[in-house]
């Protein structure tokens, strides 16, 4: 593998920045570690990437950009514009994961289970947005309500509403990073989080189930050692687990993503599965899941990082 140059992308400029440089800089470690000759690509704009991707020193995109411009497609179409194979989904659907409206449209349309909700436009006005997020609030009762901005991940700017003085913070904390916005019914039950590996044949890793010290997968509960439990597999039904990897890899498809991705899921109190979201550009820290969930089949971090880069390749080889 020494002749294979891999370009590894990481850093940005969005809010998942520092999970990002960690993420970065473990893949460059375990893609030398494997042979391959690594180029180290941290950068901070997507100028920096533009300037990179123009000299063409190399022959594989690793991308591990988490969120804004390196996660919503628009990385991906500038690779694809210049014939780059590249780790991870192409650019529609990365847009489409990003964008949690509309992916959740996706799935309610391919008859996938998702919370209920609504999506608010801050450019309608914040009080116009209020209203229609207090109706909603209204009409489910006053439970608990999750309220999040619909393009961001690493569950930067998700506000969990317990009661009606919580809901104008929490609209103006998801404001702060989109102006789309998203209110859901809370889904009372368990957080499993499922890495679907497609090699052309899609097929759901060990099922994870996520414990949070303080109950709620923050921010800190995701990324500070100790935050979470993390039982894998879960401990599930044979059924519901199933029926819960059933579900991920319909959601992993139904976007049109490939290579891999992670689906982030609540099950309930009665077994039924809701999708949150689908991420196309995972975490690879030392606390993420898929690498816990490739452990889980007896891949290392290594074995990880190497399978990325060798179908990546072989993968735009076939096309």
């Amino acid at each position: 593998m020494s002749d294979i140059r891999v370009l590894v992308l990481y850093g940005g400029e969005s809010p998942e920045r520092e999970v990002s440089l960690v993420s970065g800089k473990a893949v460059v470690e375990a893609a030398r570690n494997s042979g391959f000759k690594v180029i180290d690509g941290q950068v901070c704009t997507a100028k920096d990437v533009i300037s990179l991707v123009h000299k063409g020193d190399f022959d594989v995109v690793f991308i591990a950009l988490h969120g804004g411009w390196g996660e919503d497609g628009r990385l991906q179409a500038l690779l694809e514009f210049y014939g780059v194979p590249y780790t991870g989904s192409m650019s529609e659907a990365c847009m489409l994961a990003m964008n949690k409206a509309l992916s959740k449209y996706k799935f309610r349309r391919n008859e996938i289970p998702v919370p209920d909700g609504i999506e608010v436009d801050m450019r309608q006005g914040f009080e116009a947005a209020y209203r229609k997020v207090m109706e909603f609030y209204d009409a489910i009762g006053n439970e608990k309500m999750i309220i999040k901005p619909s393009g961001c991940g690493s569950t930067i700017g998700v506000s969990t509403v317990t009661g009606k003085d919580d809901v104008s913070p929490a609209m103006n904390l998801a404001f702060k990073y989109d102006n789309l916005i998203l209110a859901e019914r809370y889904i009372f039950g368990k957080e499993l989080a499922v890495t679907v590996w497609d090699d052309g044949k899609p097929k759901a890793f060990p099922i994870i189930e996520i414990v949070p010290k303080n109950s709620i997968y923050s921010y800190k509960a995701k990324y500070v050692p100790g935050g979470s439990e993390y039982i894998v597999p879960a401990q599930l039904d044979k059924s519901i687990a199933m029926t819960v990897q059933d579900v991920a890899v319909k959601a992993h498809l139904s976007l049109g993503c490939r290579q891999y991705s992670r689906v982030d899921i609540r099950l309930d109190l009665q077994g039924t599965p809701y999708v949150l979201e689908v991420n196309t550009a995972p975490g690879l820290t030392a606390t993420s899941l898929v690498p816990k969930a490739a452990k889980a089949i007896g891949w290392s971090f290594e074995d990880l990082v190497f399978q990325l880069i060798t179908t990546a390749i072989n993968r735009e080889n076939h096309i």
